[in-house]
């Protein structure tokens, strides 16, 4: 991949809204209908490879929810991906992902992303994100990725009740290669009786960012922080069914591809997606080697304690 070359070359599929967590901020808990035939599926995958314009080429394609594994033809649809040349990643709560499943999504993913928005188990509960254990299982989570060779990414929401956190030593003990730091996005018709009690101001967030900006992470990487106006019409979204999303306004609207073919500028701001980071070299990160070594490297970094912090 050539970073001058400015076009959209990653692309977020929604694949299912369906979820085992109940995140009280997430902004795509309706949307439409899951595909559940593997030729209707391929046949977006056939779509997404060959959508050659000067605005879009490509190349990693986001397996995301709700929680993507709870989609019936997840493990196919990964298989797929990774068979017509894609690069390959999931973004996942992680709750899903154990000892007896990580080998076989291994074999076709090369990025696994996993959403953690605090350092206490209690508030992340709070959030609606898991029942009390989120940030614990998480830091297996990691482990088990790093183990397996996958690269790890890990997500952040800040909201009203964790943006004051220090999350350093969380994220020195996850050891990603890649931390993306969101400011909580209202999306009407999605998540809107949560606004007012977790939406943080846009000089909340950059205290946030302040305080975390300098945190190095795998290869010398740093975070990459979105604010709200950094997301809207930045990313190239399909929903479950396949069809184009445009997050412009504030609301989802769908676009056919054929549609969407007359209007790529329109929905999709290439500076944007460019200038929050939308191109790295995601094929090019280092791994971080075996278990035994991350777990002497990383273990002692995390205060245990912070877990069940009440901040």
């Amino acid at each position: 991949m050539m970073i001058g070359d400015k076009r959209i070359r990653s692309v977020n599929w929604h694949i299912t809204t369906k979820c085992n967590y109940k995140c009280r901020f997430c902004y795509v808990q309706k949307l439409d209908r899951e595909i559940l035939d593997m030729k209707e599926a391929c046949s977006v995958l056939s779509k997404l490879k060959a959508f050659r314009t000067d605005v879009i080429d490509i190349e990693k394609i986001n397996f995301v929810g709700g929680e993507p594994f709870l989609h019936p033809l997840f493990y196919e649809l990964l298989q797929a991906a990774h068979e017509m040349g894609f690069v390959v990643s999931i973004v996942t709560n992680g709750s899903m992902i154990n000892e007896k499943n990580i080998h076989r999504i291994a074999k076709y993913v090369d990025w696994v992303g996993v959403s953690v928005d605090s350092v206490s188990n209690l508030k992340e509960a709070r959030l609606g994100r898991g029942m009390g254990h989120h940030v614990s299982h998480a830091v297996e989570v990691a482990d088990l990725v790093h183990e397996y060779g996958i690269k790890l990414k890990v997500n952040t929401t800040v909201t009203k009740p964790t943006c004051k956190e220090n999350m350093e030593p969380l994220i020195q003990r996850l050891k990603p290669h890649r931390w993306k730091v969101f400011q909580m996005l209202h999306i009407e018709g999605q998540n809107d009786g949560c606004v007012r009690e977790l939406a943080v101001t846009d000089s909340e967030f950059q205290n946030f960012t302040k305080r975390h900006e300098h945190i190095s992470l795998i290869g010398g990487e740093k975070p990459v922080f979105e604010s709200n106006e950094d997301m809207i019409g930045s990313y190239f979204i399909l929903s479950p069914s396949g069809k184009v999303i445009s997050n412009e306004g504030g609301s989802y609207g769908t676009f056919e591809f054929e549609e969407f073919l007359e209007k790529q500028t329109s929905v999709i701001n290439i500076e944007k997606y460019v200038n929050r980071g939308g191109l790295y070299e995601w094929a090019d990160l280092t791994t971080t080697g075996t278990k035994r070594e991350i777990n002497e490297k990383i273990r002692p970094e995390f205060p245990p304690e912070m877990l069940q912090a009440n901040m």
